[in-house]
């Protein structure tokens, strides 16, 4: 299996245009490039076109077949299925730091669900109730200013509740009107996109289809020209045969008699020849 740079000389390995670049730690030649398919035993199958036409269903258990003999070949090489090889254990893993700043918002999310703790629930208590001070923070007044910060807040939001009803009584209808209206459009857009690519991929089919066709008929034409060439040659094989026998018998009678010509003697019968040519014509 094509593996990575050997251990006894370590490389760093560099993104470099979506391609990987391996580095050596002291050279001063130019860095090799390479992608993470080179590094796959059988990289070239994907690189294979996909096939336009659906799978039939007598083939989708076949095709289920092949692909976990396939499975259990990889598993098979590799030791055993839990020693899979992982291919992208020689790859740094990307740069985020945003998500690595504990500082960002992003940052203490991601802490927090490393550390498994749960979604802190929101304060809601400032937009429903406030207490007026009391007891020994009666006379506060502080605690009476952030008592009327918080009567005033709630005004506030009460406030932009109502407005908020009244625009929605004024224009929800319409608002929601044009969102549909916008739906139906973006629905007719998709419909349109896959109606051009379901054409697209029956025109493929279409100028395959004819291609095979075209292509069947030729080798039609072509078997029915061999098969012609075969009778002929099998006629004049048959015709031969009489001929053959009759030239055979003069020549023995003339090498009886001593008046059989040199070239004739050297002109010899190949009966290996004959039978083999009989039986391809046969």
């Amino acid at each position: 299996m094509n593996g990575g740079p050997p251990s006894a000389a370590p490389q760093a390995i560099m993104p470099v245009n979506g391609a990987l670049r391996e580095v050596p730690p002291s050279s001063d030649s130019a860095p090799a490039e390479f992608y993470l398919t080179d590094r796959l035993p059988h990289a070239m199958v994907l690189d294979a076109l996909p096939y336009v036409d659906p799978l039939p269903t007598e083939q989708q258990q076949q095709v289920q077949q092949l692909l976990q003999q396939e499975m259990a070949a990889i598993a098979r090489e590799s030791g055993g299925p839990d020693k899979l090889p992982d291919y992208l254990s020689d790859l740094p893993l990307p740069q985020t730091p945003v998500l690595d700043d504990v500082e960002t918002m992003l940052g203490k999310e991601m802490a927090r669900k490393a550390k498994g703790d749960p979604i802190p629930e929101l304060d809601m208590s400032k937009y429903t109730s406030f207490s007026v001070p009391s007891g020994s923070k009666a006379t506060d007044v502080k605690a009476w200013e952030k008592t009327v910060t918080t009567c005033q807040q709630l005004l506030q939001h009460a406030a932009t509740a109502h407005i908020n009803l009244e625009l929605m009584n004024a224009h929800a209808a319409a608002s929601w009107q044009r969102h549909l209206t916008n739906l139906t459009q973006t629905k007719d857009r998709l419909t349109a996109a896959t109606k051009r690519r379901t054409e697209e991929e029956n025109s493929i089919c279409k100028t395959r289809k004819v291609q095979q066709v075209e292509a069947s008929g030729t080798l039609k034409q072509l078997e029915q020209t061999a098969q012609q060439y075969k009778n002929n040659n099998a006629s004049i094989i048959e015709a031969l045969g009489p001929l053959t026998a009759e030239v055979m018998d003069l020549k023995a009678k003339c090498r009886i008699r001593g008046i059989l010509p040199e070239y004739a003697e050297e002109d010899e019968f190949d009966s290996e020849a004959w039978l083999e040519a009989v039986n391809t014509t046969g």
